[in-house]
């Protein structure tokens, strides 16, 4: 996993019985063509309806995780280092040519804020990505995609680049199983639906 400069002081404990509900989902536009042409490049014979399945699935998981972050980042204390900020901010504006300085500015200290965090919850509960579980991910995605992996299998630094990016995933996904977490649809279903199995029966939750 990386290691920052910034650094970060727990000082609350983090209460995985919180129930979140989403009332409302946010997309930025240019995102979701960024996320369409990864799709495409991934899944070359995608149809329109898989695309719009898959799009679906992102924007609630990212709002659902958006929600999450809010009340974790308020849980710490954040020491940034300027330096540090500046570095993920150029590489925002290479990336990101939309946006402007503050907003480059915003998203870079956000970028370690949620790095910082994913640091702790993987030491207290022990996640973890191993060698073989990278060339797992790796094999699948050679079969999905048939695009050669040789370029990480033979180059350990960007073996290690595949491996925090599989590691992110893997408490992304964490984070959002491990709290309780329902998108209520209004004008639609006029009801909860659950993100995921931690909220899969509402009457049992209390939103946060």
């Amino acid at each position: 996993m990386i290691t920052f400069k910034s650094s970060a002081k727990q000082k609350y404990q983090i209460d995985y019985s919180k129930h979140f509900v989403i009332e409302q989902l946010f997309a930025d536009p240019k995102m979701l063509d960024v996320h369409v042409e990864k799709i495409k490049t991934v899944y070359k014979d995608a149809s329109d309806n898989f695309i719009r399945n898959q799009i679906d699935h992102i924007i609630i998981k990212e709002n659902a995780f958006n929600e999450v972050m809010k009340y974790l980042v308020g849980l710490f204390e954040f020491n940034f280092d300027e330096t540090e900020v500046t570095t993920f901010k150029n590489r925002l504006k290479e990336s990101m040519k939309n946006l402007n300085d503050a907003q480059c500015d915003d998203l870079a200290r956000k970028l370690i804020q949620k790095g910082l965090i994913f640091k702790v919850i993987s030491k207290q509960n022990n996640i973890d990505v191993t060698d073989d579980d990278a060339k797992k991910y790796l094999e699948q995605y050679y079969k999905t995609t048939n695009n050669s992996i040789n370029e990480f299998l033979n180059n350990q630094s960007r073996f290690t680049e595949i491996k925090d990016i599989i590691l992110e995933e893997k408490i992304t996904q964490w984070v959002i199983n491990k709290f309780k977490i329902s998108l209520t649809i209004q004008n639609i279903l006029n009801r909860q639906v659950p993100v995921n199995e931690k909220a899969a029966n509402p009457a049992t939750s209390k939103p946060a």
